[in-house]
Order: C-alpha cells, then sequence, then structure tokens
C-alpha cells in the first residue's frame, strides 16, 4: 500500500503522542516536530509506504532527542506480559491439533498485534494490567478476515517459511506459532529489526522470548525501520525472501510493504496477520474499526 493524502494526519499524530509520553524539555519535543514537519514538507514519497516516512520521523526523533532505545520501559512491560500470555496460550495450544490448534496459534498472534503501543494501534501509555485485557479482548472478539485454512494448508507443504515479527509485546505469541510452522517440516527463517522504532522488536526482545529455539534461525533484517524496508534490508533477509517458499508477515506496516512488492516473489505465498487500525487498510479488505486481519494476500507455486 502506497502513501495517500490521508496519511499526514496519523504521521503528525504519532510523532507527537510519542513525544507526550517521553522525559524530555519542552523546547527539544517543539524542535522534533518541527524538524518533522520540514522532513514531511521535503521528502513526502507518494510511491513509498507509509512506514517508510514514519521511520524517518522516529528517527529524526531519536537523534535529536538523544535517545537510542525510546520508550524502554513500555517495551519491557509488553515484553514481560506478552511472555506471560503466551506461557498460558501454549497450554491451552497443547490441548488442540491440526487446523484447530493452527488456527488457535494464529489468532493469538493476531490479538497481540494490537499490542503496538504507538498511537496508531493502543496507543503510547499502555499498563501491564491493559496488556492482557487487551490480548484478550482482540481474541474474543474473532477475526474479521480468516484465511488460517488456507495459510495452513500452505504451511504443510512449504520448506522454507520467512516469519517477519512485528511488535515487542507479542514476539512470544510468535514463537509459538513459528515452532508450529517447524513442527510441521518448514525451516522458519525469523528476520529481527537491528535497532528500535518505536514498539517494533528487536534482536534482544527475540532472544528474550526464546525466539532463538523456537525458530531454525533468526538473523538481522536490516537497520532500524519501522516493519521491514526494502531499500534497508540486509542481504541475508532478501536472500531467506526469495528461497521462500511462504513469507508470514505480522503488522500492518509489513503488509504495507508486501502489498506492494508481492510479486517479486513469484514461487511464494504470501499471508499477513494484523490488527487493520487504518481506514483505507478496513476497505481492501472489507471491514471497519480496529480489526483482525490473518490475510493470504498471494498464492505461491513453484515450477
Amino acid at each position: 500500500m502506497k502513501s495517500t493524502p490521508r496519511c499526514l494526519s496519523c504521521y503528525i499524530d504519532d510523532i507527537a503522542g510519542a513525544l507526550d509520553l517521553l522525559d524530555a524539555p519542552a523546547k527539544d519535543k517543539t524542535l522534533v516536530l518541527k524538524k518533522s514537519l520540514a522532513y514531511m514538507g521535503e521528502h513526502l514519497d507518494d510511491n513509498a509506504p507509509p512506514s517508510y516516512t514514519i521511520t524517518n520521523l522516529h528517527r529524526i526523533l531519536k537523534r535529536t532527542l538523544g535517545m537510542n532505545m525510546p520508550f524502554a520501559k513500555q517495551r519491557r512491560v509488553c515484553l514481560n506480559a506478552g511472555i506471560a500470555v503466551a506461557a498460558t496460550v501454549r497450554r491451552r495450544a497443547a490441548r488442540l491439533s491440526g487446523l484447530a490448534r493452527f488456527r488457535f496459534l494464529v489468532r493469538w498472534a493476531v490479538a497481540a498485534n494490537s499490542l503496538d503501543f504507538r498511537t496508531a494501534g493502543a496507543g503510547y501509555g499502555l499498563s501491564k494490567e491493559s496488556v492482557q485485557k487487551t490480548m484478550d479482548s482482540y481474541f474474543a472478539r474473532g477475526m474479521a478476515v480468516d484465511h488460517s485454512a488456507k495459510l495452513y494448508a500452505a504451511a504443510r507443504s512449504a520448506r522454507r517459511v520467512v516469519y517477519i515479527p512485528d511488535n515487542v509485546g507479542e514476539i512470544a505469541l510468535d514463537g509459538l506459532l513459528v515452532s508450529l510452522l517447524r513442527s510441521l517440516g518448514a525451516e522458519v527463517t525469523v528476520p529481527m529489526r537491528g535497532g528500535p522504532i518505536t514498539s517494533d522488536a528487536v534482536m534482544a526482545d527475540a532472544l528474550a522470548a526464546g525466539m532463538d529455539t523456537a525458530a531454525s534461525r533468526v538473523i538481522l533484517a536490516g537497520p532500524d525501520t519501522l516493519g521491514i524496508s526494502f531499500r534497508e534490508m540486509s542481504k541475508e533477509l532478501s536472500g531467506a525472501l526469495r528461497a521462500a517458499d511462504l513469507i508470514i508477515a505480522k503488522g500492518q506496516a509489513n503488509y504495507y510493504v508486501l502489498s506492494e512488492v508481492a510479486a517479486r516473489y513469484p514461487g511464494a505465498a504470501i499471508a499477513c496477520l494484523f490488527t487493520a487500525k487504518c481506514g483505507i487498510v478496513w476497505k481492501a479488505f472489507g471491514c471497519s474499526g480496529k480489526s483482525s486481519i490473518a490475510a493470504v494476500i498471494k498464492k505461491g507455486g513453484r515450477s
């Protein structure tokens, strides 16, 4: 999905919401806003996904405020709560088998995507108590789009899977689904961002949640980007995507990107698991309000 003029208000709301929560002098926060507005005035690219612009705005924030890891407290809260929820979900999943177990873990992986603590998601003010409530409520409401049966069929025939995580709070739930994908016979590669942008999970979060055990291999996706970036991805990720039979991407930012570049991977099925938080995305999927999506956006099939 490419950027549209309607994205502008979300860009501004996102960076302003981030600044509200950070401990920095008012003059420095004002400077971040000025630099952000100047950047948008000069560099908005309507041929690029919205996530590319948001990445650069948060890089401006980090450089201007001298913060390598903004929202460190919120990130810890979400990570620890996600790990605790995953332990319960693992026990419940053990009672299920086949498609029922797969769909159950897909639903939880999508429900956990609500823990994007940007203002476009649950908001920057998440508390530990609200993390559990947020995930429970999204799981209970069910799926607006549920292609989990199609995804299960693709997963059973896949030899090489790339599973692209999103937020720090959901990484432990992703690990449960990654483990199941491996049990179906696939080699599963998980690419992690090389630095933090808002709530996106990084390598340290993956290791803390045990992803190095769940996955066949955990690699570096690239630098500090919101979702993956096809302008800045690592050679290792580029190679893994070209070799993949199945690409599963978490989060709306990764949907933005993969919906634009899916044709580059003719042999791979592509699925996106995320909480839709945008009117343009709602229209694309025929839903409204913050909606849970598990969509196969491209069929696979190698010659």
